[in-house]
């Protein structure tokens, strides 16, 4: 899968590469879980660090991120990634365990970036991972 590919294989409803990083590992479990079951690919780190060179070399389409992790904020490493010009194909999702009005609040500041509440994820975190694709 080329680095281009992203968004053709949301299109096309092709399989897509995503890598999970949640430092709870049961949240990490229950994430790659659903993911696995929509048919998608998916790695997953308990820690950002060596992130990029993971997404890098594995061809990662989409990156799931917990919010809240000890070594660095999920928006942080978000907005790290989308300044690095070789993850301009990379679409990013955001969970997080705050309530619908902080999730639409951080959804707005973020942009391009889909914000998921881990209250909701067996219902929006398939669509979630598949508009980040498309987005890029």
């Amino acid at each position: 899968m080329s680095v281009r590919s992203s968004k053709e294989a949301a299109e096309s409803g092709t399989v897509l590469r995503v890598l999970v990083i949640d430092d709870d590992d049961v949240a990490r479990d229950v994430i790659v879980d659903l993911l696995e079951h929509e048919g998608h690919e998916v790695t997953s780190l308990a820690s950002p660090l060596g992130a990029t060179k993971h997404i890098v070399d594995q061809h990662v389409n989409v990156v799931v991120l917990d919010l809240m992790m000890p070594s660095m904020r999920g928006d942080k490493l978000a907005q790290l990634l989308a300044r690095n010009p070789k993850l301009k194909h990379l679409g990013v999702v955001l969970v997080t365990s705050a309530g619908a009005e902080d999730v639409s609040a951080l959804a707005t500041a973020m942009g391009s970036v889909s914000v998921v509440s881990k209250s909701g994820l067996q219902a929006t975190l398939g669509a979630a991972v598949r508009r980040a694709a498309l987005s890029r």
